[in-house]
């Protein structure tokens, strides 16, 4: 018991101490140039991925006219993908929110940077989660 009250004034001694609040959290500006540059690539990369891949789609579409090939396969191929269209905007609508969700938590909390991590990865799977269930859902 005497060890205990001894211990009370000592801890209340070093709690003001360390109750220190910290003002100013330091970003170092050549991660957020680093990250800002690998998304810009990235999203180059992902535009010119998705403009081959419709060139090699129309010369395909027109390969099939040029070979006389029958009316139903003709028709097969070259009817639009309505449905990966949609699963594509809808893909990219979930990324988009779950990163502007995420980036809302983070401006109106003032977190650390490995909490404000945390979030966006959070909300980032949040958007992955619901876009899966959407495919899950526009399979059946």
């Amino acid at each position: 018991m005497k060890k205990i009250l001894s211990v009370i004034p000592l801890a209340s001694l070093l709690t003001p101490a360390s109750a220190q609040a910290i003002t100013n959290t330091y970003v170092d500006r050549d991660q957020v140039a680093l990250g800002v540059t690998v998304l810009l690539v990235v999203l180059i990369l992902a535009f010119l991925l998705e403009l081959t891949r419709r060139y090699f789609q129309y010369r395909l579409r027109e390969k099939v006219l040029e070979s006389g090939a029958g009316e139903e396969l003709a028709t097969l191929l070259l009817q639009p993908d309505r449905q990966q269209n949609l699963q594509t905007c809808v893909k990219w609508l979930a990324i988009f929110v779950g990163i502007a969700v995420g980036s809302t938590i983070i401006a109106l909390t003032d977190l650390v940077p490995w909490a404000a991590l945390a979030v966006l990865s959070f909300c980032l799977s949040g958007s992955f989660a619901g876009y899966y269930f959407f495919l899950r859902k526009s399979g059946n």
